[in-house]
């Protein structure tokens, strides 16, 4: 073909087979953006420096108007500068980069939404009861002090703590079990439905254990526990479609853990505590997970363990069957191309349609 493009009437473009190679490996006509890999890769990117912008856009607020405020607020002020700078971020990503609607990351359905939500807490904050029950019982931890805050006050403080957990829990959720997960999945949805769900699963998990190795007190145990229990909050999103059981998850998970119990949560410590314990030096910090909280201990482990079942029965029960939701393999931009997709034979594909329609509607 030469070393030039050749138009035809201005209509038809030629161009060389290793430009159109290229091309290809980076872009796909069919939903006019760029690749996963590229997707996932510059959005995650343009998400981690707006959460680092609105981390320091928050710091320097705060301390204009708080300058002497106890580190506990720091960590406030901090993560919800952080928070709010991912969502903005994610946004972004979601109108230039990935091109389709925020709602896609799994922030459909309200009604079946908000229960996957309440669920979620609720789950997370049994579990964590049951283990303190069990530590009590085995002698492992002891009580030492109830509802411990600042000088502020346990009401402030507790409204700092909620703020604290709601928004990492909401923006952690949207990027981690939205964004990654979901574009993970629909990448590799034509190598089966399974396959895309485990490994979507896995490195959105490992990304979200890697994130909290900046956490104080962190180490590659507590990153490679936190990616383990991860694992359930990925189950919850290709389960129900939904990050609506995933964000309760974690969100009662952090409370219960922070607040209720007066733990370290991957490191940082809430404003406000119900209970404070103290272990007797049974187990150790291999049980306790030390510094960075039981998160990084086996403690956080089966914990985890007892939420991924509590996941697998609450998806059996409102969907009636264990399978990968059909909303995560397909997006809007697809629906709009496949409305009559053919099957291998020849036919029309029914369940890749249904999906589409699923999606689009």
């Amino acid at each position: 073909m030469g070393q030039k493009s050749v138009s035809v009437r201005g209509y038809l473009t030629l161009r060389r087979p290793s430009d159109m190679h290229w091309r290809s490996l980076l872009w796909t006509d069919g939903d006019r953006r760029t690749r996963t890999p590229v997707r996932v890769g510059v959005g995650f990117l343009l998400i981690a420096l707006l959460a680092v912008v609105g981390t320091l856009v928050a710091e320097l607020l705060a301390a204009a108007v708080w300058p002497d405020r106890p580190f506990a607020y720091v960590v406030v002020g901090s993560t919800v500068g952080l928070g709010i700078g991912a969502v903005i971020g994610i946004g972004a990503v979601a109108r230039w980069v990935d091109r389709r609607p925020v709602a896609e990351y799994g922030m459909r359905g309200a009604n079946a939404w908000w229960r996957d939500l309440v669920v979620g807490v609720a789950l997370a904050v049994v579990v964590w009861v049951a283990v303190l029950v069990v530590e009590l019982g085995a002698d492992v931890v002891v009580i030492v002090d109830t509802f411990r805050a600042g000088p502020e006050g346990f009401v402030l403080a507790l409204v700092a703590s909620l703020i604290l957990f709601g928004v990492a829990s909401l923006s952690e959720e949207l990027v981690f079990r939205g964004f990654v997960l979901k574009n993970i999945v629909e990448g590799l949805t034509g190598r089966g439905r399974a396959l895309a769900a485990v490994v979507a699963v896995t490195v959105s998990s490992l990304l979200f254990g890697a994130v909290h190795l900046m956490n104080s007190g962190a180490s590659l145990g507590s990153t490679i526990s936190v990616a383990l229990i991860a694992i359930s909050l990925g189950a919850a999103t290709v389960l129900t479609g939904r990050i609506g059981l995933a964000v309760g998850l974690h969100l009662g998970w952090n409370v219960a853990l922070g607040v209720l119990l007066g733990y370290r949560v991957s490191g940082v410590e809430a404003p406000a505590q119900v209970l404070v314990l103290a272990g007797n030096g049974r187990g150790g910090a291999i049980w306790t997970g030390g510094a960075f909280g039981p998160e990084a201990g086996l403690l956080g482990i089966l914990a985890g363990a007892l939420v991924l079942l509590g996941v697998l029965g609450y998806a059996r029960l409102t969907q009636g069957t264990l399978r990968i939701h059909p909303s995560l393999g397909i997006t809007e931009l697809r629906a709009e191309n496949v409305n009559q997709p053919k099957a291998a034979d020849g036919g029309v594909d029914t369940e890749v349609a249904s999906d589409a329609n699923f999606e689009a509607h």
